[in-house]
């Protein structure tokens, strides 16, 4: 691809050759190393491509050969900027829009969290800022490892972080402890270990050798399936151990702890159904209010709606237009009954079971007990539950090389 944009931007030619000593052309071509490429005889003449500075150099080969070598088709920026040569404006407009665009992508312009069931994207977003990664750096300051690291070790219930810069945008993928990890494909050999502590209920292996059977309790990390496979020879004596991708489908029997608590007293917004609403311009970061009236409640909620401009799903670019609603709001202190507060409870209990069950999660049992004691709402308990429970380990080369002894000594000695 860059060779092909290399030769586009130098301009090349299709040729057709003509003439008696096509093939002794085509040999002094070669011997003087200009490279004629995509070469093949269509009407029993010689037709190829041919840089465009090199397409000058074959005056003296043709007078020599008898030969004629005659342009058919002409490709590349050269030739372009030669069409719209009295549009001089156009073609500078056009390449500034080209720099434009190429100094822009060497930045992050947007930065996307997604995953979290207890974080916002504003809140991760915000967390980043605190930590010097945020829009308006350069690609080259972000170390996506590090990213991940940071954010597994700051927070404690966040158990599986992926991050990667996609275009101008930094994409961060979080799954919080009490959630399943999402699916990943192993590409490089290694083992099948379990994600988690767990009954193994169902295992389909595909490659590798399997180590445990069904009704095993195994323990998070540990090998359920070797990506390290024995060869045996006819006299059932190992050949050699070799290396693969293990595969598997492995299903575990585990749980989730669930808790949840909050107070009976609560304030309830009522909405009075005025609202004002403001306008907004982001230009290379900067904030410019191009619609803001005076907000007159004491007491509103915002509501934001912002479109970023962007090429494509990886191309943001540094403009963005915001819209807020301000809307108003007067508080009334309630108290929920105990039938309020527990039917208020399982509505969130609820909304977490089908989370997990988004994620392939199958609910065994539902062990949670929801009670009112005082003034509190409280709801905790374990979740049984099947799920996919397998994760991926490195396969060390220890693990499979079978070092030579003689060899061995050799080396010592």
């Amino acid at each position: 691809m860059v060779l092909l944009f290399i030769r586009w931007l130098q301009g090349y030619l299709l040729v057709r050759l003509k003439g008696m000593s096509t093939e002794r052309f085509i040999n002094l071509c070669s011997n003087r190393f200009i490279f004629l490429w995509d070469l093949k005889v269509t009407d029993n003449e010689y037709e190829f491509k041919i840089r465009l500075k090199d397409y000058y150099k074959l005056k003296p080969f043709a007078r020599k050969t008898g030969t004629l070598p005659y342009i058919r088709k002409r490709y590349g920026l050269p030739f372009i900027i030669h069409t719209y040569r009295k549009r001089s404006g156009y073609v500078a407009g056009f390449l500034l829009f080209a720099v434009m665009l190429y100094i822009l992508s060497l930045f992050i312009w947007d930065i996307n969290v997604s995953g979290g069931y207890t974080y916002t994207q504003e809140a991760m977003v915000k967390f980043l800022k605190n930590n010097e990664i945020y829009p308006g750096l350069q690609k080259k300051h972000i170390n996506s490892q590090a990213i991940e690291d940071l954010i597994r070790h700051s927070y404690n219930d966040i158990g599986w972080v992926s991050a990667e810069i996609k275009g101008t945008r930094l994409i961060i993928k979080i799954t919080e402890t009490n959630m399943p990890a999402p699916a990943v494909t192993a590409t490089e050999n290694c083992h099948i270990v379990a994600s988690k502590d767990c009954i193994i209920s169902q295992i389909v292996t595909r490659t590798g050798d399997p180590l445990v059977g069904i009704g095993d309790v195994v323990k998070k990390g540990d090998i359920i399936v070797s990506g390290v496979v024995n060869i045996i020879g006819d006299n059932e004596t190992l050949v050699r151990k070799e290396p693969v991708i293990a595969d598997a489908d492995v299903i575990g029997k585990t749980f989730y702890e669930y808790k949840d608590k909050f107070s009976l007293n609560y304030i309830d917004k009522i909405y009075t159904g005025s609202e004002k609403k403001s306008y907004s311009l982001s230009f290379f970061l900067k904030k410019i209010n191009l619609y803001r009236p005076r907000i007159p409640y004491e007491k509103y909620d915002i509501i934001g709606n912002e479109f970023t401009l962007h090429l494509n799903d990886e191309f943001y670019l540094p403009v963005s237009l915001t819209a807020n609603r301000y809307l108003a709001y007067n508080e009334e202190k309630k108290k929920y009954t105990e039938a309020e507060a527990k039917a208020l409870a399982e509505i969130k209990l609820k909304r977490f079971i089908k989370k997990l069950e988004e994620n392939n999660v199958i609910i065994l049992e539902n062990n949670v007990e929801i009670a009112v004691k005082g003034n509190v709402c409280t709801a905790n308990g374990k979740l049984v539950v099947l799920e996919s429970v397998k994760d991926f380990k490195a396969i060390d080369d220890s693990e499979w090389r079978i070092i030579d002894t003689d060899e061995s000594d050799r080396n010592d000695n």
